[in-house]
């Protein structure tokens, strides 16, 4: 029987699907990623943020006016049991479920939807892989975090960090089958290991000594973690194999807001960070930003401006806030949703005023290039800094090329081949 997994949210939900896909595929079932075709559908949901929520809903109620076998992954089911109820005819899964085949068979065979499940432990395997170049690694479930705002939580829960020893098995493995990214994710990389008495440093020193051709882009790291080991993590950024890209979320540039979100760092922590990233290497810097919460006012919402401005991040993720269920947040007056908007518009043009000056200043350079991606007419790769590089050519993917940089656009390079 041919299956479709409909994936939403992070690439943890991305790395979940593939393993689906292998366990359902070593059971005799025909998987297709990204597809809505088949009669059963695995949707794979996230509850990060308002809009996604309401996406995933209406892609349930279309697949259930379709007709299709639907069963329910990823984070909603547990965080957000009660908007499943309006589905009685679906199944669902916990986040942590990874016994996919036998929910899927029970579903086969009785038709009806099942209880929630969860698994004791997370299962490592050979995955189907969207793409055959990316090798997708989660070294952790859950987090330390208690966000004020953050829905994640209630699905994911506490920190569990994953055995370095499997991890760096399934990284030799994905190297040896051809995969030149390898992705450590999770929902925070900074506190891997803290629950088993090691740190994100320690794994990064074992990967690296995996033999082969890839590097390495390692996922959201929070500042106040980074903290604990920030001079030698960068000394580890420093080997050839890690892409020189820091993913450090700030959320905000008010103090006061930080707080309020319990984000337990500063801004000052934050900004000793990407200055001594920058300091060490030449690294690209992406920050998360969320706009509008509760509590920010117009003072707190110049001080996140005024951030950006000394900042100036090479990647902005900017998020209107939206309230989630069940979150601290959530049960405050929230602002206006014109006011969020505006303060949305503002940070996204300084945002582009800067990164378009950056990008410019790659005009005429030439750099080392490895294609994983094809979006016709063009192969995608990522420079050492992990810039999206575009070059028209033919049959460029896994391989490694010297590009020279002939013009820009807002996120992307564009070069021929040197």
């Amino acid at each position: 029987m041919k299956v479709g997994i409909l994936t939403y949210g992070c690439s943890v939900n991305r790395s979940d699907a593939e393993l689906m896909a292998s366990l359902l595929a070593d059971a005799g079932f025909d998987v297709v990623l990204e597809s809505e075709a088949p009669k059963l559908i695995i949707v794979n949901t996230c509850v990060v943020k308002g809009p996604t929520e309401s996406k995933i809903i209406r892609k349930l109620q279309d697949l259930e006016k379709a007709g299709k076998s639907v069963v329910v992954a990823g984070c909603m089911p547990k965080a957000y049991p009660k908007l499943l109820k309006r589905f009685p005819g679906f199944a669902v899964m916990g986040v942590n479920s990874f016994d996919v085949v036998e929910v899927v068979k029970d579903y086969l065979e009785a038709g009806s939807a099942k209880n929630v499940r969860e698994s004791k432990e997370k299962v490592l395997s050979k995955k189907i892989k969207y793409n055959e170049y990316v090798d997708i690694v989660p070294i952790s479930e859950g987090c330390l975090g208690a966000c004020a705002y953050c829905a994640t939580k209630f699905a994911r829960g506490n920190l569990v960090s994953y055995d370095p020893k499997l991890l760096v098995k399934e990284i030799r493995t994905s190297v040896k089958a051809g995969a030149k990214e390898v992705w450590l994710t999770s929902q925070d990389n900074g506190c891997y290991g803290f629950d088993i008495e090691t740190n994100l440093v320690e794994l990064l020193k074992e990967v690296v000594k995996v033999p082969g051709d890839f590097k390495v882009r390692v996922g959201m790291m929070n500042p106040q973690h980074v903290l604990k080991f920030l001079d030698d993590l960068i000394e580890v950024f420093k080997n050839k194999k890690i892409f020189k890209f820091a993913h450090i979320p700030v959320q905000s540039g008010s103090d006061k807001v930080l707080k309020e979100m319990k984000r337990g760092y500063t801004t000052k922590d934050f900004e000793r960070i990407v200055s001594a990233f920058r300091k060490a290497t030449d690294i690209t810097i992406s920050t998360d930003v969320i706009v509008g919460f509760p509590t920010e006012t117009e003072k707190d919402f110049k001080e996140t401006v005024g951030l950006m401005k000394r900042v100036e991040p090479d990647f902005l993720n900017l998020s209107r806030y939206w309230p989630r269920k069940g979150t601290i947040a959530g049960e405050m007056t929230q602002l206006p949703r014109e006011v969020v908007a505006v303060r949305s518009k503002e940070v996204a043009e300084i945002y582009a005023t800067s990164v378009k000056a950056k990008n410019c200043s790659w005009v005429g350079k030439e750099c080392s290039v490895t294609f994983t991606d094809e979006r016709k007419p063009y192969f995608i790769g990522r420079n050492e800094q992990y810039r999206p590089v575009l070059v028209k050519g033919r049959s460029l993917l896994g391989k490694t090329c010297s590009v020279k940089i002939t013009e820009t656009r807002k996120s992307e390079l564009i070069g021929e081949i040197a």
